[in-house]
């Protein structure tokens, strides 16, 4: 069958089964043990938030979600804000919001973003905050990607190596240094001239005679003799 005749198919079985399946429901029942009772099929909406906010507990005749700090603090990772989670649960229930509930979410709320993470190539530190203040001043420094993180602590986008060319670039006289904290020692390339090749060791005694030595030896002997 093609891809119209299958559409087709589909709506029309679509079409005959939905007298006989529960209507989706826009609603829960929020208990007082930080759970939330769906008496049926919720709508996808519905359902897709509720499954960010709560973790399903049991399946059956009834769905039961269960909200715990973990799940709170997923929905808030998602970009939720308490007053987002408040007004959504109270309303979607057909129960008054528990006040457990509501405790949950304002402390896990409370608590969420006080740690941040993020990624760093390199950083720049100096006791001295003016000269970080100049340095993000300075029109070119906007390639290094620089972001204060402290008034003695900048953030970089460029490597290690590049934020010390740009840096000395405009002027600074910055130094590497280690995950220690150390100053790294970074050693120039002396401009020397190539080393000279080792004499040929001396021997320690006279050489073997050769053949032919030998030969203009006894030659020169007897050339004495006849002499």
């Amino acid at each position: 069958p093609s891809a119209a005749e299958r559409a087709a198919a589909t709506a029309t079985a679509a079409r005959l089964l939905a007298p006989l399946l529960p209507e989706p429901l826009d609603h829960v029942l929020l208990q007082a043990d930080l759970t939330a009772v769906a008496p049926g099929p919720l709508e996808r909406p519905l359902a897709d938030t509720l499954g960010v906010l709560a973790d399903v507990e049991s399946r059956g005749g009834a769905t039961v979600y269960r909200f715990t700090p973990g799940s709170v603090r997923r929905a808030l990772d998602a970009g939720r804000t308490a007053a987002d989670l408040h007004a959504f649960l109270a309303r979607h229930s057909r129960t008054p919001v528990p006040q457990p509930l509501t405790y949950l979410i304002d402390d896990v709320a409370r608590r969420h973003g006080q740690l941040r993470v993020g990624a760093a190539s390199a950083y720049v530190r100096c006791d001295d905050d003016a000269t970080l203040d100049e340095i993000l001043a300075d029109k070119r420094a906007a390639g290094l990607g620089l972001r204060r993180l402290a008034p003695t602590v900048l953030a970089a986008g460029a490597d290690p190596a590049g934020l010390l060319e740009g840096l000395r670039a405009m002027g600074f006289a910055p130094a590497a240094e280690s995950a220690g904290g150390d100053v790294l020692i970074s050693r120039a390339d002396a401009h020397r001239t190539p080393p000279r090749a080792a004499p040929a060791p001396v021997p320690d005694g006279p050489p073997v005679p050769d053949d032919t030595l030998l030969a203009a030896a006894i030659r020169a002997v007897r050339a004495g003799d006849l002499a």
